[in-house]
C-alpha cells in the first residue's frame, strides 16, 4: 500500500492550507507546549532519584496514565507526553510489554505500590503531579476526580484534591469567540491538508 493519491485541488492547495492551519493553530500549540512542559517537570520531579527503582517509576507513570485516561480521551499531546516520560524510565522489556493503553489501568495495583512508598516528601510530590495531570485539560471531570481520589488516598494526601479547582482555572483555555473560530478552522484545514487523511 503506497501513499494515497491526492486530488488536483489538494496537490495545488495542500501546502498553503497546511501553512495557514499551522499559523491559525500557533497559539493553541504554544499553550499545549507550556502545559506539557509543566507536566513533564512535575512528573520528573516525582520520579525516584535512582533508576534502579523502575517499578515505582512505572507505578507513578501508570497513575498519571490512569488519571489521563479516566475522562475517556487520550489525545496526541497526552500520548507524546506519556511516551517522553516512558522513555526516561529504565524499564525492562517485560515491564514495557506489561504496559497497556487498552482499557483502564489497574488502580488497585497502582495504589498498593504507591502506598508502600515511605518517603513523605516524594509522596507529596507524586500527589501534586497527579493533580496536575487531572487539571491539565482545564476541566477536572468526575471520572478523573475518582481516579485522582483513589491515588491521593493511597499516598495519604487526600487534601491535595482541594487544589484541583484552582489548577483547572490555571490550565483552562480562555479563548475569545474569534480565537475559537480560528482554531476550529485551523483544525479542519490541517485535516484536509494532511496527506494521511481518510477519504
Amino acid at each position: 500500500m503506497g501513499r494515497p493519491r491526492l486530488s488536483l485541488l489538494q496537490r495545488l492547495l495542500g501546502r498553503p492550507a497546511g501553512a495557514l492551519a499551522h499559523w491559525l493553530l500557533a497559539s493553541r500549540r504554544q499553550r499545549a507546549a507550556r502545559v506539557r512542559e509543566q507536566l513533564v517537570d512535575s512528573l520528573v520531579a516525582a520520579m525516584p532519584s535512582s533508576l534502579e527503582d523502575s517499578a515505582l517509576g512505572l507505578a507513578i507513570l501508570e497513575g498519571a496514565l490512569a488519571v489521563s485516561l479516566a475522562d475517556g480521551r487520550f489525545d496526541q499531546e497526552e500520548w507524546e507526553l506519556y511516551a517522553s516520560c516512558l522513555a526516561r524510565l529504565n524499564l525492562s522489556d517485560q515491564q514495557r510489554q506489561g504496559i497497556s493503553l487498552q482499557g483502564t489501568p489497574d488502580l488497585g495495583r497502582i495504589a498498593t505500590r504507591l502506598a508502600a512508598l515511605e518517603n513523605p516528601a516524594q509522596r507529596l510530590e507524586i500527589g501534586r503531579c497527579f493533580c496536575l495531570f487531572a487539571a491539565a485539560d482545564g476541566e477536572g471531570s468526575g471520572q478523573e476526580l475518582g481516579a485522582l481520589q483513589t491515588l491521593l488516598q493511597a499516598l495519604d494526601h487526600p487534601e491535595l484534591e482541594r487544589d484541583l479547582p484552582d489548577l483547572c482555572r490555571r490550565f483552562r483555555r480562555s479563548e475569545t469567540w474569534w480565537q475559537r473560530q480560528c482554531g476550529a478552522l485551523g483544525e479542519r484545514l490541517a485535516r484536509w491538508a494532511s496527506p494521511h487523511r481518510r477519504r
